[in-house]
């Protein structure tokens, strides 16, 4: 489904600030997995996603998703295929319009026609539908301005964008980090539900390692611009936290007080 084949990327070549956010990075994924991506700071984890989504294109290596290689399509073509949510709420949504129509404006990408205001019955329905089934009331509030939603039921609605067409691929890029501890729960509760039915191929960026073993099927660490560890089956649901840490520290044969921190 997804192939990432010598990926690499450096910023500011050539000078005082030159860094390698990718080093000959290769990953491959399943159709239906679902990988957790765990690092420090640095580490080339939304590099990575930003190389898959196309902001920018990779120095060498090439993208392959569903057979189609692409390292070189615009980044609004890829939009037609992958999702991503982001951790601030704000993003991928427009604020001023309402939930309906921004959902209607993600249920473009179906038959890829032209964003009209006038949402249809039959959509309007559609939304509501698939928004009760997550109980935050949203269903009953369609015309209201996504702005003015909590950052919990902004991001329901951005999941809901992304997935009421089936992208090929979902990112999830640290999309609970900016809620509270409840909502978080929520949200990443509904993820997994829409993952699951859909069978989408996904993968998910967090600091959260308990949220890293438990959610999805594989989880990969990212060091330094590459994967320094990738774990699933067996291995992995017998794996606890503390247990990833120190297969992190072995990696990197030292360990960091910080890193410990950060992804605890």
């Amino acid at each position: 489904m997804l192939d990432i084949k010598n990926a690499s990327k450096i910023f500011s070549p050539g000078t005082a600030s030159e860094h390698h956010a990718l080093k000959n990075l290769s990953l491959h994924l399943d159709r239906g997995e679902f990988v957790t991506v765990i690092g420090s700071n640095g580490a080339g984890k939304s590099t990575l996603f930003n190389a898959i989504c196309g902001n920018y294109w990779l120095d060498e290596g090439e993208i392959v998703l569903d057979g189609r290689d692409i390292t070189f399509l615009s980044e609004h073509h890829r939009a037609r295929e992958i999702g991503r949510v982001f951790q601030d709420p704000m993003k991928g949504t427009a604020p001023h319009l309402t939930i309906e129509e921004n959902l209607a404006l993600a249920y473009t990408r179906k038959e890829r026609k032209p964003f009209c205001r006038a949402v249809k019955r039959r959509e309007r329905e559609l939304f509501q539908e698939e928004l009760a089934r997550y109980h935050m009331d949203l269903e009953n509030r369609m015309k209201t301005p996504v702005g003015l939603l909590s950052g919990g039921q902004r991001q329901v609605v951005t999941l809901l964008m992304c997935t009421l067409v089936t992208p090929k691929l979902l990112l999830l890029d640290e999309h609970t980090a900016a809620l509270d501890p409840a909502a978080a729960e929520k949200i990443m509760d509904i993820t997994k539900e829409i993952v699951r039915e859909n069978h989408l191929t996904a993968m998910m960026i967090t600091h959260n390692l308990s949220s890293a073993l438990a959610a999805g099927t594989r989880t990969i660490m990212m060091d330094e611009g590459n994967i320094i560890l990738d774990i699933s089956g067996r291995e992995r649901d017998q794996m606890t936290v503390d247990e990833l840490l120190e297969r992190y520290a072995a990696k990197k044969k030292q360990r960091f007080d910080s890193d410990r921190a950060l992804l605890s």
